[in-house]
């Protein structure tokens, strides 16, 4: 009786011990996890870090076009303006991108996936100011080269993408299409994809419209730091 109690004892001591050895990795694995997230948001972005940005491009302050957030996303649906949710930037701080037109998939209700069109200008401006800054921080940074990008569509050209030019009005989103020239392997490739790019009435002659596709603000947050 008593062996068979002192080999319980044993195999119940094994039990406690193995236990105990998982408990501790895994309270490793977990201080470590904490203490490198703590020393995370001492962390600061610096030249060449590659970097995830959430942001919104805005045509003007509180004026979303394009936004990886569902909820400014959401809101602007909810106020009747089609802002487009693509996913966050992955960037390289502070260096300048290999491209003038950058493409980002894109959801827009209810047309579906789309592709846009991003500047090299702002992406560039986006990954200087992303420097010093730390995992979490907010910014918000203005496009003061937003008021120069401007086009003029003709009223034909407006009737034939939909449009109704007698009743256009500033403040109207209207589309453009940018030529994007993807690389194959390695090489420029002589076929050429359309991006769009949605713009907004500013103005209006009698037989055109005067569109401006920069957008002035962003407002970025830093969400991780590679």
């Amino acid at each position: 009786m008593k062996k068979q109690e002192t080999k319980k004892d044993k195999d119940r001591q094994k039990m406690l011990s193995k236990i105990f050895v998982v408990f501790i990795l895994i309270s490793c694995v977990i201080g470590f996890s904490l203490t490198a997230s703590f020393f995370n948001i001492f962390k600061t972005a610096e030249q060449g870090n590659y970097v995830i940005v959430d942001y919104t491009l805005n045509f003007e302050e509180g004026i979303p076009i394009i936004s990886s957030s569902q909820s400014v996303v959401q809101d602007a649906y909810q106020n009747g303006f089609p802002t487009a949710l693509s996913g966050s930037l992955v960037l390289q701080a502070g260096v300048p991108q290999s491209e003038k037109i950058i493409p980002v998939e894109a959801y827009v209700y209810p047309d579906g996936m789309t592709e846009y069109a991003l500047f090299d200008i702002e992406l560039d401006t986006i990954s200087n100011s992303v420097i010093g800054m730390h995992q979490g921080d907010v910014k918000k940074i203005n496009f003061d080269f937003a008021q120069d990008l401007t086009d003029n569509m003709s009223s034909f050209a407006y009737n034939a993408i939909g449009g109704n030019f007698s009743q256009a009005q500033t403040g109207m989103l209207v589309p453009l299409a940018f030529n994007y020239y993807p690389d194959e392997n390695g090489e420029t490739s002589n076929n050429s994809v359309k991006l769009e790019r949605p713009s907004v009435i500013i103005g209006k002659t009698d037989d055109a419209l005067i569109l401006r596709y920069g957008y002035a603000v962003a407002d970025i947050q830093l969400r991780e730091i590679q």
